[in-house]
């Protein structure tokens, strides 16, 4: 049962450097369409975006060996049991509301306010792709307290 802890807690550890990974990201991205490249910021923010593109190709190059790790003990299903996808499946549908009340509310502020697009399919991006990985690490952790890990 060791070796299935140990992979749940990479899977967990890899979502979470992932997601924090393509936030910060995303997040510098912003910054660099807001500010002028000639602020003194802008370099302090370029390489924070870049620290956060290496993060996630680093989370992606770490779930290529996770899942190296899981076919190879061929522990899949018992990973991926019925409270994961139930997790899961409540995280998709966290994500679907998230995005859902972005949309609502980014058409009702676009009639006080111009909302650039380019900003706000960013918010969306963000939103779609964060949203449900912290909801799930958050009710993976919850039910791994659960269960005594």
């Amino acid at each position: 049962m060791t070796e299935i802890s140990k992979l749940v807690r990479m899977r967990n550890r890899c979502l979470g450097l992932a997601a924090v990974s393509f936030l910060v990201w995303q997040l510098m991205q912003g910054l660099e369409d807001v500010l002028a490249p000639s602020n003194a910021t802008f370099g302090v923010v370029l390489i924070a975006g870049l620290v956060g593109i290496g993060g996630f190709v680093a989370a992606m190059g770490v779930f290529l060996v996770y899942a190296g790790k899981v076919t190879e003990t061929r522990t899949q299903a018992v990973i991926e049991d019925e409270l994961f996808a139930h997790n899961q499946a409540r995280a998709v549908r966290f994500g679907y509301i998230a995005l859902m009340v972005l949309v609502a509310a980014g058409y009702g502020a676009s009639s006080f306010v111009e909302i650039p697009s380019g900003h706000m399919i960013r918010v969306l991006m963000v939103t779609g792709v964060c949203v449900p990985i912290f909801a799930f690490l958050w009710l993976d952790r919850a039910s791994g307290e659960e269960e005594g890990e």
